[in-house]
């Protein structure tokens, strides 16, 4: 991997975290065998009674050979360190690659080792009533996948000059032994040269949406007054959510008449609050990512090694039984849970491994409209159809609805299948609505 001068997706495509775990466990070893001499070496020439010229002689040459391996060992330990980060970034990349292979196959597109994104078609036949809408849904998906090739090739290529630029300085002698007194010690301060603090990962790039009502303000404009009506009612109707309890709903509406396609944050915190389903869910999906990780621990005897992991978007529907505030203001949604999490072994043989871990989830939503449905708030009921229309009409307009909770940390059992762990509750974070005393009135 290391000085390849260009990277194409194909060659990033066969990366595995395997053979850096190799190396790394290879230059450990070898470390260990080292700092395991450090007390021979502390009385190494200098027998007790011997005196004189020849015995400080003696003294400074095993001073000098000393300092010689802790250079040699802070070396070493600054290589591993960029190999263990190096390893736990292909593993993240992998399952980059992994989502985008996984869109590829739902959607009949290809992505060829050159990285050029092929379109195979839409499976079956298209009618002529909808080929311009299926046109624009596979263009939207081309771009995503583009994007996608795109943010895995410039990652790739960070992966593969920091290890570079590591094992150069390696190679020059310009890791320093961090003013060690010890092999001990000049391991530590390698280590940390090679090994930069692994952050929890943000979210992954934005999911494919489809197209929604087409393009904003298409429609001629002495077509639009019934939409400039329906949305002056479509204003009451958010009002009245309002007063009804619906707060989210009503918000996210009064964004969509405010017609400035500004995207919106949303608070994941919430959503979990408010809906236990939809918690349910985050923490299931969360839990398997605890069982893979510690699985790969038991497996590559990575324990107390930090590793990232994403779960990647994943879909939930929020229906009206679960909450009407919510199905409303978003309906179906992705979600991801990103962090970094290190395994230890059971404490005793037979028992199950602990686990600390920080993370985020993250939330995505694209607010438009679907056809076939209405909304009944109150004595009032707007078809979804005419506010589709709002947005070609150009009077409101749609809009991203995205939002991560603040890193939160977890340290337990790794959860067995089937079982939750006790994650920390949600924030209970009420601004803006109903709740919240200092909410001031619309």
């Amino acid at each position: 991997m290391v000085g390849v001068v260009t990277i194409g997706y194909g060659h990033v495509r066969s990366w595995l975290p395997g053979s850096l775990d190799e190396a790394d466990l290879q230059l450990r070893n070898r470390s260990d065998h080292l700092v395991a001499l450090a007390d021979e070496l502390a009385t190494a020439g200098v027998p007790d009674g011997w005196v004189g010229d020849a015995a400080a002689a003696a003294d400074a040459r095993r001073s000098r050979v000393l300092d010689g391996l802790e250079h040699i060992v802070a070396g070493a330990n600054a290589a591993r360190g960029a190999l263990m980060v190096a390893a736990d970034e292909v593993v993240g990349l992998r399952h980059l690659i992994a989502e985008a292979e996984a869109l590829c196959l739902r959607h009949n597109f290809t992505i060829s080792d050159a990285g050029t994104v092929v379109d195979g078609g839409r499976p079956g036949p298209v009618a002529p009533s909808q080929a311009v809408a299926v046109a624009q849904e596979r263009a939207t998906i081309r771009a995503e996948l583009e994007d996608r090739v795109s943010q895995i090739l410039r990652r790739a290529t960070e992966i593969d000059d920091d290890l570079a630029g590591v094992l150069g300085s390696v190679e020059r002698g310009e890791i320093t032994d961090g003013g060690a007194d010890s092999l001990t010690d000049a391991a530590v301060a390698g280590l940390s040269q090679g090994a930069e603090v692994l952050g929890v990962p943000g979210p992954p790039p934005d999911p494919p949406t489809d197209p929604g009502a087409g393009e904003h303000g298409s429609d001629s404009w002495w077509t639009t007054g019934d939409d400039r009506v329906m949305a002056a009612l479509a204003r009451d109707a958010a009002n009245a959510a309002d007063t009804i309890g619906w707060t989210h709903a009503a918000t996210h509406l009064h964004h969509y008449l405010n017609n400035s396609g500004d995207d919106l944050t949303v608070s994941p915190d919430q959503m979990m609050r408010d809906v236990d389903q939809f918690r349910d869910k985050v923490e299931d999906s969360t839990a398997d990512e605890m069982r893979r990780i510690a699985a790969e621990a038991a497996a590559n005897g990575s324990y107390g090694r930090p590793v990232q992991f994403s779960t990647g978007w994943q879909d939930h529907y929020l229906g009206p039984d679960e909450s009407k505030d919510w199905y409303y203001a978003m309906g179906g949604v992705q979600y991801a849970v990103t962090g970094v999490a290190t395994v230890h072994p059971p404490v005793h043989p037979g028992g199950e491994p602990r686990i600390e871990m920080d993370y985020q989830t993250h939330v995505f939503d694209r607010y438009n409209w679907d056809q076939g449905k209405s909304t009944e708030i109150g004595p009032i009921t707007i078809d979804d159809s005419q506010l589709a229309e709002m947005h070609r009409a150009g009077v409101a307009q749609e809009f991203d609805m995205s939002g991560s909770t603040d890193t939160k940390h977890y340290t337990g059992d790794v959860p067995q299948q089937g079982e939750s762990p006790s994650l920390p509750d949600p924030a209970d974070n009420r601004d803006g609505t109903r709740t919240d005393p200092g909410r001031e009135a619309r």
